[in-house]
């Protein structure tokens, strides 16, 4: 089975996936490649792996699934993913929304049968003020709460918090829409992800607060889709 986790910048997905072990969950990961440099804190082979543009773009696509993430190249090493699998039967994979439909079709065609999946959609602004906003505002409203988080983080520059919260609404939207459900089994509110130390995920103590709440139903929903 393949554990997706989709959300957009700043929704708390790497946060969420090293307070896994906490809850009890030590599944497989998959890494992926990214053309993007690496943020501080962040180690080769354990967070992405951190290849050029170029590089990532002559992996050869029998055995990488590659494509644009935003405004940069990302890509999954089909024949890692395919052990994970068959070595252990979950493995959880950090996608972006667009490679997902792909990514699956490819394994099924590798592995020769149906690949189980389950989905979730993380975001750190409220869906609940999201849809009380007119249609015509919601897309707005998003881009602003999401340009506060990632202002507040502060591990991008402004053309790419721009960038990241244009992306952001398009995800959250389309995540809540009325095709929301068939793409994702649960649409979570999380904390949003800060500066190290001072967020809820990082805090002394932490997860705290709303990132304590997301990590145990994300582990409800882990635990329900695994059986």
């Amino acid at each position: 089975m393949l554990i997706r986790i989709s959300g957009h910048s700043g929704a708390g997905k790497s946060r969420l996936l090293a307070a896994l072990p906490s809850v009890g969950i030590t599944c497989q990961r998959a890494i992926l490649y990214t053309s993007r440099p690496a943020r501080v804190g962040e180690v080769h082979g354990r967070d992405f792996y951190f290849l050029s543009r170029s590089a990532i773009a002559a992996l050869p696509p029998q055995d990488f699934h590659i494509g644009p993430v935003r405004d940069l190249l990302q890509a999954v090493d089909l024949q890692q993913l395919e052990n994970d699998l068959q070595s252990y039967g979950v493995a959880i994979i950090e996608i972006f929304a667009d490679l997902w439909p792909g990514l699956v079709a490819k394994m099924q065609e590798r592995l020769k049968t149906p690949v189980a999946s389950a989905s979730v959609f993380m975001t750190a602004v409220d869906p609940g003020l999201i849809c009380a906003q007119p249609d015509d505002r919601r897309a707005a409203f998003i881009r602003s709460e999401v340009k506060r988080i990632l202002t507040w983080r502060n591990k991008d520059l402004p053309d790419k918090i721009e960038l990241r919260a244009a992306s952001a609404a398009k995800e959250i939207l389309q995540a809540l829409g009325p095709k929301g459900s068939a793409l994702y089994t649960e649409v979570l509110f999380s904390a949003p992800e800060g500066p190290d130390g001072e967020d809820e995920w990082t805090i002394a103590g932490g997860p705290t607060g709303q990132a304590s709440v997301v990590l145990k139903k994300f582990a409800q929903f882990f635990k329900t889709a695994t059986g």
